[in-house]
């Protein structure tokens, strides 16, 4: 590989100083909990529209779904699409109604609605704390392959230089510093996708001889979705995720609703100046992640065919880009699975522009380290405040509520660090079965508490309590007596993406559940419900 450039050092070096900056200076936030728990609920929209961005795409979006392009071909576009269409939803379902009644922290509003202040803090933070697992663990691994890929180190000292990074400024300035470094991040990532994109498009002429240039190295990459066992059946180009079902109608859905439901998000409308700017922050973030997702499609699209006729590692023996891919891990050592998320940056990385890969390897860090932030914060409000102060009342959490989420936000830092050494998914695997978990347990407590009178507290323990436990079971049996998370674990001739089905199946068992037990009180029903219409 080629030896560390000093332009990628040189970016590498102005971005860590701006995080490290913003953290420093935030850490006044220290001062007041509510500063470090919601930034004292003065971010403006477009901070809060791009911190939003730049926290829900995470690491899955810059790397895993270029690398599901690079995998399964070009229609894996609509995934993209779905994602970012679901934004708008959320300025309607959430944004408004979370912001009037103001929680700090995510398991409030259960707690409130469905009147157990201990109970529901409990069991809502179950399936938080494995969402939040999964997806600091994966933001690390971002952290480190973009390292990785700067300074040309062990993926392991990457990975600790990343984790200290990011520690940094959360551990300074909580909430505050995570809303504007975030933010920073959101703008950062967008640039880099875009400028990936125009040089790839540039260095081929346009967009129609680049599509020509994918075709002729893969014919099959246009392909349209058709699933079935890959290469058993013959004729048959296309991964099973890419069947219509699990496609066009599973993904497209389940994130409109997700991004309206995910803790990480959720937070980020508690830190809004007003009504209208939690609302206005979800276009924002429309309009920053959109472009980014535009910029990504086509890195994805243009991996394989610039691995396979550019990369500097391309020689007699290693001519594939998986060849390419496995060359790259034994180099650094890169545990597990994580490798296959590293195609984006081999593509571009075949350009041998290092302006490129300085920027690029800046919008990946960045788009690590915010989605990391958000949910340690997450995590760390949910540990230190909430069950340790909230549930078990411990003294000393009460009275040192900051120092009680900075211990916490070490620990977290360190657990994830540990199952970041050796990933047992891609990125965007651990962020679909985190996805999934959180959303069919959690969601339907939150979207139907908010807007329908019924929804009684016993559909919301037996909907978290049951759904974890059926989508962390089918999704850990299909993985590994299946072979991929991608199929149904009762009939593994059934593509289905990471177990969604669970989603709509949630749904309606909370509702069944809530119209046969008995609802909160009217007073209750018209604090948490009506009364945030």
């Amino acid at each position: 590989m080629a030896e560390v450039n000093p332009i990628i050092i040189t970016v590498t070096i102005l971005y860590f100083a701006v995080i490290i900056g913003i953290g420093y200076y935030t850490r006044k936030a220290s001062a007041d909990p509510m500063d470090y728990y919601v930034a004292g609920r003065k971010i403006g929209a477009f901070v809060n529209g791009s911190a939003l961005a730049a926290t829900y795409f995470s690491p899955a979006s810059f790397l895993g779904l270029p690398a599901f392009i690079f995998l399964l071909g070009y229609p894996f576009w609509w995934a993209l699409i779905g994602i970012i269409a679901g934004l708008p939803l959320a300025s309607f379902l959430t944004a408004a109604p979370l912001r009037k009644y103001a929680p700090v922290s995510f398991t409030d509003y259960y707690a409130d609605r469905y009147e157990s202040p201990k109970l529901m803090r409990l069991i809502a933070g179950i399936p938080v704390v494995m969402s939040g697992w999964a997806y600091v663990t994966l933001s690390l691994v971002g952290m480190g392959l973009f390292m990785m890929a700067i300074l040309r180190v062990n993926y392991a000292v990457a990975i600790i230089i990343g984790g200290i990074v990011i520690l940094f400024y959360v551990f300074l300035g909580g909430m505050v510093a995570t809303s504007f470094s975030t933010a920073f991040q959101g703008i950062v990532m967008t640039v880099a996708a875009l400028a990936g994109a125009f040089a790839i498009n540039a260095h081929y002429g346009g967009f129609g001889a680049t599509a020509d240039a994918i075709f002729a190295n893969n014919p099959n990459f246009w392909t349209m979705p058709m699933g079935g066992h890959l290469p058993d059946t013959p004729g048959v180009y296309s991964h099973p995720l890419m069947s219509v079902w699990t496609g066009a109608v599973s993904f497209y859905f389940i994130w409109h609703f997700g991004f309206s439901t995910m803790p990480y998000t959720v937070i980020r409308f508690f830190t809004a100046m007003d009504i209208k700017s939690a609302r206005r922050a979800c276009f924002w973030a429309v309009a920053v992640g959109g472009a980014m997702y535009w910029g990504l499609i086509q890195i994805g699209s243009a991996a394989r065919v610039l691995m396979e006729t550019m990369h500097p590692l391309r020689d007699a023996e290693t001519q594939t880009a998986v060849q390419i891919l496995a060359k790259i891990q034994g180099i650094y050592q890169v545990g597990g699975v994580a490798i296959t998320d590293y195609s984006m940056v081999a593509g571009l990385e075949s350009l041998g522009s290092p302006l490129i890969m300085a920027i690029l390897v800046a919008g990946g860090m960045a788009i690590a380290m915010a989605t990391g932030a958000g949910w340690i914060m997450v995590l760390n409000v949910l540990f230190g405040r909430d069950i340790m102060g909230k549930v078990l009342g411990n003294k000393w959490a009460i009275e040192n509520p900051v120092a009680s989420l900075r211990v916490w936000s070490f620990i977290i830092i360190f657990i994830c660090f540990l199952f970041a050494l050796n990933p047992m998914a891609l990125v965007l695997d651990l962020s679909g079965w985190a996805f999934v978990v959180i959303i069919c347990t959690t969601g339907p407590p939150l979207i139907w508490g908010l807007w329908w009178p019924r929804a009684t507290k016993t559909a919301a323990i037996s909907t978290i309590l049951v759904f974890f436990t059926l989508s962390m079971y089918s999704w850990l049996y299909s993985l590994n007596v299946h072979g991929s998370a991608h199929w149904f674990w009762l009939e593994p001739s059934i593509p289905i993406a990471h177990q969604m089905y669970w989603i709509p199946v949630s749904i309606v068992f909370f509702i069944i559940v809530s119209l046969v037990t008995k609802p909160p009180a009217d007073e209750t029903i018209k604090k948490y419900c009506t009364d945030l219409h």
